[in-house]
């Protein structure tokens, strides 16, 4: 049988427990009420300097393992052993009245250590060879989401502007002339985040 002291700490350990989640769930909400606009404005993204029919580039380099498969043009295929790879893509965000859209491309270029990407703060070269994948429009979620990267991320120093197998993921973020370049700890990837 159950003590009545037993009940009241058990009575105060839900009460507190209730309390706690309740409390988080209304901050929560205060974070998610913020209009996306306001949220933009205070962060200090490129994001914020977009006006209608202006747009922003990200390009993003990381390493992964794949295995290639090459078809000749006598019809034979070649196939390889698991290694790694530079995987670099760009994104097109741009602005339309008061939504986001996002082009998706994909290039070809893979070399490991991929030391030409600092160069893309410059210049986007034809070797990069990027193709067209998929466009999409961005929902409010994955808008935060791209502010929450550019905020988790640091500037790169002259250390992290070789892409190297001891990888740093990385993006670069262009507006016009004006670039930011931002080493992000773990494996966040735009393209998996936003199943482009």
């Amino acid at each position: 049988m159950i003590k009545s002291s037993e009940k009241i700490s058990t009575n105060q350990s839900l009460t507190k427990t209730c309390f706690f989640v309740l409390s988080l769930l209304s901050f929560t909400s205060i974070l998610y009420s913020q209009s996306l606009d306001s949220l933009i404005a205070k962060s200090g993204s490129y994001l914020n300097v977009l006006s209608s029919g202006d747009s922003l580039v990200y390009y993003q380099c990381h390493v992964e393992e794949a295995s290639v498969n090459l078809s000749t043009a006598s019809g034979q295929i070649i196939s390889g052993k698991p290694q790694k790879y530079s995987i670099t893509e760009k994104f097109v965000v741009f602005k339309n009245a008061a939504r986001y859209q996002i082009r998706y491309y994909t290039s070809s270029y893979t070399d490991l250590p991929n030391r030409r990407f600092s160069g893309l703060k410059i210049r986007e070269r034809e070797y990069w060879n990027f193709k067209f994948q998929k466009e999409k429009a961005l929902t409010e979620t994955e808008v935060r989401a791209l502010l929450a990267l550019e905020r988790k991320g640091r500037e790169a120093v002259e250390y992290d502007f070789i892409i190297s197998r001891n990888n740093r993921n990385q993006i670069i973020i262009k507006h016009h002339k004006d670039f930011k370049q931002l080493v992000i700890e773990g494996t966040y990837v735009i393209s998996k985040l936003f199943s482009l």
